[in-house]
């Protein structure tokens, strides 16, 4: 396994003046209204467009807090340009003509933001949250091994892993989650979708982290 990515806990734009995107980081946004100004004035006019779309206060801090350190990373890596956001045919917003990846994913509390110089998929969950797993383990609408339904811990390593799977090749759950094998081996969470793919997967605190990146099994 490679290097486990450094997590670096963002509170302002003032902490990321020495970040190095040559390596990868997770950066971690708590979702609290101390310097929601700082991120929002780093949006650029269409993302504010789409904030005035946004009903709920917790989803409108999370949009300005992530976008915007999105916006910032680009800024800082190109010399001050404006970022021109765009979708994919799935939905998948990425910035037109820069040479990097992200990803971006949310629970009640924090939210994450990945940059990558290759395409990266990153999910988070909250291991105290209440999870059916005799539910989901009947409705056979994921393609998990038996030891996922052990206990919530080791479902949440592999739903996870499947999430960042579905977001590094770029599709979300337009992929039929069914036609992926999700699976520990030797400890390490195995992703088969016609190739094999390792999963890096970090416990910090109550939470649960997955990302995958350009990483075949051998």
């Amino acid at each position: 396994m490679s290097k486990i990515p450094m997590i670096m806990e963002v509170a302002s734009p003032k902490d990321l003046s020495d970040v190095n995107l040559a390596e990868i980081v997770i950066f971690k946004l708590p979702m609290a209204l101390q310097n929601e100004s700082d991120f929002l004035k780093h949006l650029d006019l269409p993302n504010k467009a789409k904030l005035d779309e946004i009903s709920s206060v917790e989803d409108k801090l999370r949009f300005i807090k992530t976008r915007g350190l999105v916006n910032i990373l680009f800024s800082l890596d190109n010399s001050g340009a404006v970022p021109i956001w765009k979708l994919n045919s799935y939905g998948k917003p990425y910035i037109e003509g820069w040479d990097k990846d992200f990803s971006i994913s949310h629970t009640r509390d924090i939210s994450l933001v990945t940059v990558a110089s290759e395409a990266i998929g990153i999910d988070i969950e909250d291991i105290g949250r209440d999870i059916d797993l005799e539910k989901f383990k009947r409705t056979k609408f994921l393609n998990f091994d038996e030891g996922a339904y052990d206990n919530k811990e080791e479902f949440l390593m592999r739903f996870t892993a499947l999430e960042a799977y579905l977001k590094y090749i770029g599709k979300g759950f337009y992929k039929d989650a069914r036609t992926i094998s999700v699976k520990k081996v030797n400890d390490v969470i195995v992703i088969d979708d016609g190739k094999v793919v390792k999963v890096e997967t970090i416990s910090d605190g109550g939470y649960t982290i997955s990302i995958v990146m350009n990483k075949e099994e051998e």
